[in-house]
C-alpha cells in the first residue's frame, strides 16, 4: 500500500485522503488547515508542497511525496522561490488588510520554478474582518497556478464565506506511545540524543514531557529544553500537592501557603490553577471509569489511589469551585482575594 505524507506523524486518515486526492489530481485549490500550536500545520503544509511537486506523484511504487526527486529536496530544504509565506506585519497583533492587498498584488505573477504557487498563510486565524472580506475575491477566483493553505489555530473564527472556499483539514494530537518513538527515533539525532538523556536520567520528568505536549509534537520539541520544561512541571507539582493535601482533609494554612505562592501574576495564577482542574478531573474520571483516560497524571496507579479518598461529590465541588476562581481571575478580580476565596472553597 502506498505510503502518503509520511513526515506527518499520525494522523493517518487525513494523510491518506490528501495523498490520494493529490494523486488523482483532485486537490482543491485552497485548505485551512487546523490545529494547535505544535500539531504540525508546518508539516503538513510543506508536505502537501512536496506531494504535488513530486516527480514521482504518478508512480504508485513510490511514497508521495518521495523526498528524493529535485522538487522535493528543493522544497524540503526551504529553497523554493515558488512557496510564499504571508505573516501579519512585525508589531502587529493581527493580520491586516495591506498584507492582503500585496498578496492579491503578488498572485498574477507566474511560478519560477514550479507549476504552481503556494501561499502559506500564516495564523490565518488573525486575519482582520477587513482583510478577510479583501481576500474573498483572490480566494474564489485565483489564477489556475496559485494555491492556498490557511494555517490557523482555530477556523471557527474564519468568516463563513472563507470558510465555504476552504475546505477544513484537522490535525488530531498523537499519543503518548507515538510521541516516545517519534522523540527516541535514530532517525533525528539531536532530538533522540536530549530525549534519551531525559527518559534516562529522571523517566517521571520525561513522563510528563509526554502528558504536558498534548500530542503535540512541536510543543514536545520545546519542552525538551529545561527552562522550558521547568515552570510546567513545578505547576503539576503544585496541582499534586494541592490534591494530596485536599485527600488528607489538610486545608489550613499549609494548603494557603501553597496557593499563596503562586499569585505573584494573574497569569501564573491560570495556568496554575488550569493544571488544578486537570488533576481534579483525571481524579473525578477515575471514581467513574477504572479504564477513564487521563490527561494529567502519568502514574495511574498512584492516581487511583488518591482518587479512592474522594467521593465524587467532593472532587465536583472542588472543580467548579477552581472553575468559579479561573473565571473571576480572567475578569480582573483581584488576585489574592481570589485564591483566599478559592481555598475557603475548597476546604468548605
Amino acid at each position: 500500500m502506498r505510503s502518503y505524507l509520511s513526515e506527518l506523524v499520525g494522523n493517518a486518515a487525513l494523510r491518506a485522503r490528501i495523498g490520494e486526492d493529490i494523486a488523482k489530481g483532485s486537490f482543491s485549490h485552497a485548505y485551512i488547515l487546523e490545529g494547535d500550536e505544535g500539531s504540525g500545520k508546518h508539516t503538513l503544509a510543506r508536505a502537501i508542497a512536496m506531494s504535488l511537486a513530486c516527480e514521482n506523484r504518478q508512480n504508485g511504487d513510490e511514497p508521495l511525496p518521495c523526498g528524493h526527486c529535485r522538487s522535493c529536496r528543493k522544497i524540503l530544504s526551504g529553497n523554493c522561490p515558488d512557496i510564499l509565506y504571508v505573516k501579519r506585519e512585525e508589531d502587529r497583533a493581527t493580520m491586516g488588510v495591506n498584507v492582503i492587498r500585496e498578496l492579491r498584488t503578488d498572485v498574477p505573477v507566474l511560478p519560477n520554478d514550479l507549476d504552481f504557487k503556494i501561499y502559506l498563510i500564516e495564523e490565518a486565524h488573525l486575519m482582520t474582518v477587513q482583510a478577510q472580506n479583501a481576500f474573498l475575491l483572490t480566494l474564489e477566483e485565483p489564477p489556475k497556478f496559485v494555491l492556498f493553505l490557511l494555517l490557523a489555530n482555530d477556523a471557527s473564527v474564519l468568516l463563513e464565506t472563507v470558510r465555504s472556499r476552504a475546505p477544513v483539514l484537522r490535525l488530531q494530537p498523537i499519543g503518548d506511545d507515538m510521541m516516545r518513538d517519534y522523540l527516541l527515533s535514530p532517525e533525528r539525532p539531536a532530538v533522540a540524543h536530549s530525549a534519551k538523556a531525559l527518559a534516562e536520567q529522571h523517566p517521571n520528568d520525561f513522563a510528563a514531557l509526554l502528558r504536558m505536549s498534548d500530542g503535540r509534537i512541536g510543543r514536545a520539541l520545546t519542552l525538551l529544553e529545561e527552562k522550558k520544561r521547568a515552570p510546567l512541571l513545578a505547576r503539576r507539582d503544585t496541582a499534586q500537592k494541592v490534591c494530596e493535601l485536599l485527600s488528607h482533609g489538610n486545608g489550613g494554612t499549609e494548603l494557603l501557603s501553597l496557593l499563596y505562592a503562586f499569585d505573584k501574576s494573574r497569569e501564573e495564577a491560570t495556568d496554575r490553577l488550569t493544571c488544578i482542574r486537570d488533576a481534579l478531573r483525571d481524579l473525578l474520571a477515575l471514581t467513574l471509569s477504572d479504564t477513564a483516560p487521563l490527561v494529567f497524571f502519568t502514574d495511574r496507579e498512584a492516581a487511583e489511589d488518591l482518587s479512592i479518598r474522594f467521593t465524587s461529590a467532593s472532587i465536583l465541588s472542588r472543580i467548579k469551585a477552581t472553575d468559579e476562581a479561573l473565571h473571576a481571575l480572567s475578569i480582573n478580580a483581584n488576585v489574592r482575594l481570589t485564591l483566599t476565596r478559592y481555598h475557603n472553597r475548597l476546604t468548605a
